[in-house]
């Protein structure tokens, strides 16, 4: 046990120098047409692709999520031409085509193998940054869940992210037992993620984002000033029960009692 401890106190080192070292080292130029992209050598014409896209993307977010962005001028979008180098920068998966974290978006060069998917993938990860800017990094990572920061930016984002996996497969993994629980608060120690309810990304992200859906079409108004709640510094936990008169867990059993009677 102690060897396992230290050996992950290692990792957990190395990867922080790894992403210091990006941090500080690496080089980026400003798209001359829009200053908030900013491209690695050999990326400028996936930077070009993001730029033409920023602005309709940030009016889609803010229109699915119900307001401006707190500050659209600190928002950043880095284009990287090699996925290590965006893994480390980003401190995110080699695998991930984007991640984002306060105000900054990355899109990995892994774009480029499924060109078609960049549009949805930069509202997605706007998503992100959104609610983000409204929270604070802390009540983003503690307050709320995970599923629910992703199933709101696969809705907003028209599927992306879940693209591998359509609705009528994860209702039937749903109604199988193969699904995610959802919590109703996040954690200190970060979100959980799909391989923790043992599912594919795809499929938790697909899950999620039809539960988010079922809480918007089941009652508009309610979803709206629970959002609102939670952007302008209401608690998750509380927000469901004020506004629908039902906690998350009992929302999840009735989204699953739906799902049962349309089969």
């Amino acid at each position: 046990m102690r060897g396992a401890l230290v050996a992950g106190s290692l990792l957990l080192l190395l990867g922080g120098c790894s992403f210091l070292y990006a941090r500080l080292s690496y080089s980026f130029s400003p798209l001359p047409e829009n200053e908030q992209i900013r491209y690695e050598a050999g990326a400028e014409d996936l930077a070009k692709r993001a730029a033409a896209l920023l602005e309709p993307s940030l009016a889609e977010v803010e229109k699915r999520q119900l307001a401006p962005f707190k500050d659209r001028k600190a928002i950043r979008v880095y284009v990287f031409s090699d996925s290590n180098r965006y893994a480390r920068f980003a401190h995110a998966s080699v695998l991930t085509r984007a991640s984002s974290s306060t105000d900054e978006v990355y899109l990995s060069e892994r774009l480029r193998e499924r060109i078609d998917s960049l549009p949805g993938i930069l509202v997605h990860e706007l998503s992100h940054v959104h609610l983000r800017q409204y929270t604070g990094t802390l009540g983003y990572v503690a307050d709320i869940p995970g599923w629910f920061l992703e199933g709101l930016a696969v809705s907003a984002s028209g599927g992306a992210g879940a693209e591998n996996v359509t609705a009528s497969q994860a209702k039937a993994a749903i109604a199988n037992g193969r699904s995610f629980r959802p919590d109703e608060s996040g954690s200190i120690v970060g979100h959980k993620s799909a391989g923790d309810y043992g599912l594919e990304p795809h499929m938790y992200y697909r899950q999620a984002a039809l539960f988010v859906d079922y809480l918007r079409e089941t009652d508009p108004g309610a979803f709206e000033a629970a959002l609102l709640e939670i952007m302008h510094g209401g608690t998750f936990r509380e927000a469901w029960p004020r506004r629908y008169g039902r906690t998350i867990p009992e929302l999840w059993r009735a989204f699953r009692g739906a799902l049962q009677s349309r089969a």
